[in-house]
């Protein structure tokens, strides 16, 4: 694990996640939340993981198929498409 790698998984740690044996990080509580820039769908971040080959994140994250559902719908977000979305911040 690179550097990069090291210090993003550092902030994801204190941002509320957990880091698991496998490099990645999880997020037990619903709290980190982002929005797609353009559709404004907000995503519930669920893990943040590394490629192996390329050590680039990328972001897994869901949002409920409609607001009375309780299925999932589950997306991947690599590096390359970080800039579409932006943080939403839930005050608690």
């Amino acid at each position: 694990m690179n550097i990069t790698s090291k210090m993003i998984i550092e902030t994801l740690v204190l941002l509320g996640g957990k880091k698991d044996t496998d490099d990645s990080v999880s997020f037990i509580k619903p709290s980190l939340l982002i929005k797609h820039k353009k559709a404004g769908i907000k995503y519930t971040v669920k893990r943040v993981k590394f490629n192996k080959k390329t050590k680039k994140p990328y972001v897994i994250c869901y949002r409920y198929y409609s607001p009375n559902s309780k299925r999932k719908i589950y997306i991947k977000i690599d590096e390359k498409d970080f800039n579409k979305f932006k943080p939403v911040w839930k005050w608690i």
